[in-house]
Parts: structure tokens; sequence; C-alpha cells
């Protein structure tokens, strides 16, 4: 029986469509060992997971870690900065010795390590025939360079779209040089010569295969994407089997438009930032407000007649329902809308959720609202316009039949098992 190692960043959106890779792993024969942060131990052991905790710097909580790096004094641009140096860059050390312990104690035949694990840079920088196969998983947007697109620019061949592009490109990779220096330097330590990319392409280049775990259709096409990366789908949420629908629940009956407001379960620290300018620009509409805050304190918001607030509602059982997703562009709820065909608001600019944005307004089935905090009359505005114009719900139509043609755990089964027969 092979053994498999999945590693994940300890952050919500990272851990779920990782562990839902080693639990279907798990289920189709192989023994597999989950490596994140303590605070999700009770989640994959409950998963019927073998769980091994990463230690020091990368066994941080991340809800404390969100506190710490919200400085409204930085741009966001050198927000993204502190973050992804106090929390990918300083816990390579941590997490490469975690992994290295595991392989040393259990013989593995692959490791599997989602898109920011930078602590496997050491072991991929190092010969292939020192390690086990490693597979990466997209479980961002792609945040890969490319000639013919940048993370925010969609393709444009013109003499000007080009040059656009690779000036974005050029003004990244100097604006974020001091993360590759950062990286660079902790690779020395280990007797690793400097990256052979920007750090952002190794998480796509170093890997022996990378899946992306979205639909082709979602990502800015290009002539130059490698032939190790795969598009395999999203790894959408199963059903949720215990949820006791609330008493307002008979109320989405089709009657009214429903709309769907979300922060997701990391950025939702500032209501300010969506959720409010939602539920008081729609007050007034003939809709249905459903709040998904990600959290508890909803007390602090002003909530009209027509809107109800919960702090966890699974997706799974109320987007088949709901006719617009207004969202800061998390990227599990933006696949899961968009396999749903269902049209998205989307404002936010923190993580990597302008990446997002950009391609949600690309794509024709939503709106990108091109900020972090959206005004209440954007929102009204932005809702109401995709409500009234079919062109929006045709795009999102178009995007589910395609996300249709998907599935990602039973392709990454397949892939594990080609890789283990070859290996």
């Amino acid at each position: 029986m092979s053994h498999i190692l999945v590693c994940a960043v300890p952050n919500p959106g990272h851990v779920g469509p990782m562990l839902a890779a080693a639990q279907h792993l798990k289920s189709v024969g192989h023994s597999v060992t989950f490596n994140t942060s303590e605070n999700f131990r009770n989640q994959v052991e409950s998963a019927g997971v073998g769980f091994v905790a990463m230690t020091g710097k990368a066994n941080y909580d991340y809800r404390r870690s969100n506190e710490l790096h919200e400085n409204k004094i930085l741009s966001s641009e050198d927000q993204k900065i502190r973050l992804l140096i106090t929390s990918f860059s300083e816990t390579i050390p941590d997490q490469h010795e975690c992994i290295q312990q595991i392989l040393r104690e259990t013989p593995t035949d692959l490791v599997l390590v989602d898109t920011m694990l930078l602590g496997s840079f050491p072991m991929l920088l190092r010969p292939r025939q020192k390690r086990p196969f490693v597979i990466g998983c997209g479980v961002n947007p792609l945040l890969l360079s490319s000639r013919d697109c940048g993370l925010t620019l969609p393709p444009n061949n013109t003499p000007e779209g080009q040059q656009q592009i690779l000036e974005e490109n050029q003004r990244i990779q100097a604006k974020f040089q001091p993360v590759t220096d950062h990286i660079n330097s902790i690779m020395r330590t280990y007797g690793i010569p400097s990256m052979p990319h920007f750090f952002t392409d190794c998480m796509y280049l170093l890997p022996d295969l990378f899946l992306q775990f979205t639909a082709e259709v979602l990502e800015f096409p290009r002539g130059d994407m490698p032939d190790k990366l795969r598009f395999v789908g999203p790894v959408l949420p199963k059903r949720s089997v215990k949820f006791k629908e609330p008493d307002w629940w008979p109320e989405l009956d089709g009657s009214k438009p429903v709309v769907l407001v979300t922060q997701g379960t990391l950025a939702n620290h500032d209501f300010n930032e969506v959720i409010q300018p939602a539920l008081s620009g729609l007050a007034d509409d003939a809709v249905m407000v459903i709040v998904a805050a990600g959290r508890m304190g909803t007390q602090t918001l002003t909530v009209p007649a027509n809107a109800r607030v919960e702090s966890f509602i699974p997706f799974d059982r109320l987007l088949p329902k709901v006719d617009v997703l207004v969202t800061n562009g998390g990227y599990g709820a933006v696949n899961h809308a968009f396999s749903l065909g269902v049209p998205i608001v989307v404002a936010g600019e923190t993580e990597e959720k302008d990446i997002i944005a950009a391609r949600v307004g690309w794509t024709g089935a939503g709106i990108n609202l091109k900020t972090r905090y959206a005004s209440a009359e954007q929102i009204r505005n932005s809702v109401r316009a995709i409500l009234t114009n079919k062109r929006y719900r045709y795009e999102a139509e178009r995007l589910r039949a395609d996300f249709a043609r998907y599935n990602a755990l039973d392709e990454l089964a397949r892939t594990v098992d080609s890789v283990l027969v070859q290996t």
C-alpha cells in the first residue's frame, strides 16, 4: 500500500480542499498523512485521516495571524509583502524540517503540497533522486507569470496591451523582490543556490506536476502554460448532512431574488468592507439578502427587514437557491458559485483577491468593483445590473457548463495512480 503525505498551509481555504483530497485518496486505498497546524487536528482526525502537526513558526493559528498582519498604515501591496514574509517565508525552515522528519520516519511514495507551502522549496531544489515525487495543488488563482497576461491584466495582443502586461509583470516582481530575497537567504542556509525563478513561479515550476483546482475557463488564456500544469476543476464541499435549516429557510421559495453576501473565513474582521454596505445598499430592494458572516460577533451589523444573518451556513445547501453572490473574492466561493452558474459581484484587494476579482470581471459573469471597501451604492447598482441584464446569467451558465466537465477528486486519484505506477 502506498503512503502519501499531504501538506497544507494552516488556512481554511487551503486545508479544506487539501483535506478533501486526502480523504478521497484514503477512500481509494492509499495510506495518507496530513500535515498542517495543530488547530486543524480535530478536523483532520474527524475526517479519518492521520495527522501530524507542524511545529515552531509553522504551527500558527490563522485567526491570530490575521490580527497581526492587519496594518492600515501599510498599502495593500505592502501588507501582502509583510504577510508573505511572516506567514509564508519565515515558516519555511519549520515546514521543511517537519516534512523531512515525516519522510525519515515513514517511507513515502508521493507528496502533495498546496500552492503556498513554501517549506517544500528546499526539498524541491535538491536533486530529484533524493526525494519522493511531488505534486503541487493549486488552491489559489494562478500566480504564474506569463508574457501573454498579467496577474490582473487579461490577454491583450495590441502593442499597447503587450507593453502594459510587460510593465505589470516587471513592477510586481520588483515590488515583491524582498520576498524573493528573503526566501533565497533561507535557501542559502541549506547550501542551496538561489531559486531559478521568481518565487511565485517556483510554486508551479518546481513540483514534478501541478494540478490547478479550477476550470481552465476561469483563468486568463496564455500560450506559455507549462506542460506540467493541468486544470482539474474545483474541489467542491461535500453535502452538509448535519445542517439544520434556520427558521427563515422557507422564505427561499423563489418569490424574490436571493443575494448571498460573504467575506469568507479570514478577511472578515471588518464588516464595513462588503457585508454592511451590501445590507445598507439592498435594504429597500425587493430581494432577500442572506449574510454568511464567517464568524460570531454580528451584533454590530445594522440588519434591514429583508436580510437574514448567520455566522455560518453551508454553501452547498444555499448557493443553489442564490441569484447573485456578493463577495470579497475568496477562491473557494468564486469557484463554487460559477460551478452552479451564479453571477458574482466582487470587491476585494487583500491576499490574492484582486487577482481573483480580475478574473471574475473578465469572464463577463460578474462585476469587479476594483476596491476593498465597496459603497452601498456600488453594491446596489451592481446587483441590480446583474438581475436585470440577462448577459450576466448567460455567461454564468456558460461557465457552469464548462465546470461540469471536471471531477477534481477523481482526476487527482487517476493522476496519483499513474504517477505511482511510473515511479
